[in-house]
């Protein structure tokens, strides 16, 4: 049985090592003549667990390799913020970036929308507050001065949904929650929550949902006690100034990913149906949040 992997954002990590030394991942999939060509750099900020990520994102980057006849060189670093700087300053020539990074990486840098993921027929996710299956809070109202875990400062899901929600009704998360952390991993965020190191979090639903298939044991430890409103889903960005023809290249590449047998198969095993032409008002509601976070100056 092909085994799915979830779209959507938990680290822009392979591996703790490789993000300590800053380390990049290379793979050359094409002829040795590709060799001698210029690569293409694309970093992943949507993947699950480091070990099987590795797996499915060598397929990814070796059929974007074999279909354009380029190597394909793939960044990896900690925070989301590393990766937006990257793309932002021409170090990419594309990322698969969060929702919340999109928005943050257009505003600062002026990036532009490639391709946008379906995923279980729609290009949306949302977040999910959970706590402890044995916890009696049913709301996010109820983890007053309880412990709170977030993931990156840039996620939607993982951060800017739960402060938005929060400073909408006067509340700010330092002196709401009793104590708040990151952990740069939904999956961690998840773990934490059933380990009762923490009391809620914040997590991506794309990962909880593929971790009920994957590891329903960690999954039936916590439960959702709240789901956000539908986001635009996680997609594919290139810097301001690619030029026309690598941009259209991979934007084709791309969209026919599903009229291609072999491209098929990656797309199960990413959990993607397939991608569409982006459409940037899909991120409005994000950039909604965002303006009444900043207003709120939270600290």
């Amino acid at each position: 049985m092909t085994r799915r992997f979830a779209w959507g954002c938990v680290a822009v990590s392979l591996a703790w090592g490789l993000l300590m030394a800053g380390a990049d991942v290379a793979w050359s999939a094409a002829a040795d003549v590709t060799k001698e060509r210029v690569p293409l750099r694309i970093a992943v900020a949507a993947m699950i667990s480091p070990e099987e990520t590795l797996t499915v994102y060598q397929e990814l980057m070796d059929y974007i390799a074999a279909k354009l006849g380029r190597p394909v060189e793939m960044k990896q670093r900690r925070t989301y913020q590393e990766v937006n700087d990257m793309l932002g300053t021409g170090k990419l020539d594309a990322a698969i970036l969060c929702s919340g990074t999109y928005v943050h990486a257009k505003r600062q840098y002026g990036v532009e929308l490639l391709a946008v993921p379906v995923i279980n027929g729609s290009p949306t996710y949302r977040s999910y507050i959970i706590v402890p299956q044995s916890s009696t809070a049913a709301s996010l109202e109820e983890l007053h001065r309880k412990r709170f875990a977030f993931t990156d400062p840039l996620s939607t899901s993982g951060y800017l949904y739960p402060v938005y929600y929060l400073v909408s009704r006067g509340r700010q998360p330092a002196t709401f929650f009793a104590k708040t952390l990151f952990t740069y991993s939904h999956d961690n965020s998840i773990e934490a929550v059933g380990e009762g190191v923490v009391d809620g979090a914040a997590v991506d639903s794309l990962i909880y949902d593929y971790l009920q298939g994957t590891n329903p044991s960690l999954v039936a430890r916590t439960r959702i006690i709240h789901r956000s409103p539908p986001f635009g889903a996680q997609p594919i960005a290139v810097p301001r100034g690619l030029d026309r023809a690598t941009k259209g290249a991979l934007r084709d590449l791309f969209l026919g990913m599903d009229q291609d047998p072999k491209a098929r198969g990656i797309l199960r095993k990413l959990g993607v149906d397939r991608f569409i032409p982006g459409d940037d008002r899909l991120y409005d509601s994000i950039r909604k949040m965002l303006r009444v976070v900043e207003r709120a100056r939270v600290r």
